[in-house]
């Protein structure tokens, strides 16, 4: 009877074992059939599924390297346009916009230094800060940037009026499109309104572009660091086709000066409840006046006080550097606005070195402080002359 049941006994664990294996073989069936399927379908450049393999080792690349160390890792090794995996999910890397917005600034700086000589007047010099406004306007004007913000906005119209509460949709570009609704606004101010908040504002962006020329000419051993590092970089590229990520000295630069010259002198906002800051009490409600200005000259750097690059060599904590402002209500443009900063400032350095007209310094120009930093405008101050430089950028052997 004993053995009776122990036979039993095999007999339904064998039975149980062939149907778990047989499972086990019918799981990698199907897993097969779906990397035959996904190696068949993917046409995107990237790596491999690897049997499931691939997404997890790209999933763990992003985390150990970071999101844009990885995704520059991607781009470079596979193209402007990368499929990925994050979390399980299928996830594209693009890079094409950014470099054909870098294109459109070199284009538009380009256009208007080859028509130089129509700004400069009889004495040999340029209004430097129209002729930044004029270049930045232009490449806000351009087709392609048209374009694509007409398509973003299409995007936003549709998303309104397919929401059941339009409560969840209240924000600038609502309102914008809400005024083109009751003809207050015309689609064209409704995308040139978006494209000035995208590209920081032209003026500001200007303004920021004409304090580093000052601060070039006060500083020339950094113009001398930036042009070394053009020459570099650049080569014979061409400053479209630049890795603008690899300009290290000229992003310290724009850093530093930008610490010197934020584009938001300041931000207000008001306290939404009880607080207490180094032991002084604020009440709810209390309007309160962050100074970035001087907030940014902090014993954090290094050098203060001093206009100095290694006030870069580390990252600094956005509680120390916030030339864009902060948090949820920052600069929607800032990260565009860089991009621009370093195409405007290559194609420019790279054919002209400037010199303001003699006398004119950053402490003689009288300032408008206001939301933020603006030169007083006469019909002298700001006028440089723009002197082609003897040794264009060349490609350097290493």
């Amino acid at each position: 009877m004993l053995l009776l049941e122990t036979l039993t006994n095999c007999s339904v664990v064998a039975d149980t074992m062939s149907e778990a294996v047989t499972l086990l073989l019918l799981l990698m069936l199907l897993l097969l059939l779906t990397v035959w399927s996904h190696t068949n379908r993917s046409h995107i450049p990237g790596p491999s599924f690897l049997a499931g393999l691939g997404p997890i080792l790209s999933y763990s690349r992003f985390m150990w390297m970071g999101i844009g160390t990885a995704s520059n890792y991607y781009n470079n090794k596979y193209g402007s346009i990368v499929r990925v995996w994050i979390n399980g999910e299928e996830t594209l890397i693009l890079s094409k916009q950014v470099l054909r917005t870098e294109a459109i600034c070199v284009s538009s700086t380009t256009k208007h230094l080859d028509s130089l000589q129509e700004m400069t007047n009889a004495s040999g010099h340029v209004d430097a800060l129209n002729l930044l406004r004029a270049i930045v306007v232009d490449i806000s004007n351009s087709q392609e940037l048209q374009d694509v913000m007409e398509n973003l906005l299409a995007i936003k119209r549709k998303a309104i009026n397919e929401s059941e509460k339009l409560d969840d949709y209240r924000d600038f570009a609502t309102e914008l499109i809400f005024s083109q609704n009751h003809g207050e606004l015309s689609a064209d101010n409704v995308r040139q309104c978006m494209l000035e908040m995208v590209i920081a504002a032209p003026d500001t962006l200007s303004i920021s572009l004409f304090f580093m020329l000052m601060r070039l000419k006060q500083n020339p051993d950094v113009e001398l660091k930036i042009v070394e590092e053009m020459n570099s970089v650049v080569g014979k590229k061409g400053a479209e086709n630049v890795d603008y990520q690899s300009l290290k000295v000229l992003e310290s630069f724009i850093n530093e000066s930008l610490r010197f010259h934020p584009v938001v002198g300041f931000t207000m906002r008001k306290a939404l409840e009880d607080d207490t800051i180094e032991g002084i009490s604020i009440k709810k409600g209390t309007n309160i006046i962050l100074n970035i200005g001087l907030m940014q000259k902090t014993e954090f750097f290094p050098k203060p006080k001093e206009f100095c690059l290694k006030n870069f060599d580390k990252t600094v904590p956005s509680r120390f550097f916030q030339p864009f402002g902060c948090g949820p209500r920052s600069c929607v443009g800032k990260h565009i606005a860089m991009v621009m900063m370093k195409a405007i400032l290559v194609t420019l350095l790279s054919r002209y070195t400037v010199c303001p007209r003699q006398g004119c310094t950053l402490s003689s120009i009288k300032l408008i402080n206001n939301l933020s930093q603006q030169p007083v405008e006469d019909d002298h101050s700001l006028t440089m002359r723009f002197i082609p430089r003897t040794t264009p950028p060349q490609h350097t052997q290493h």
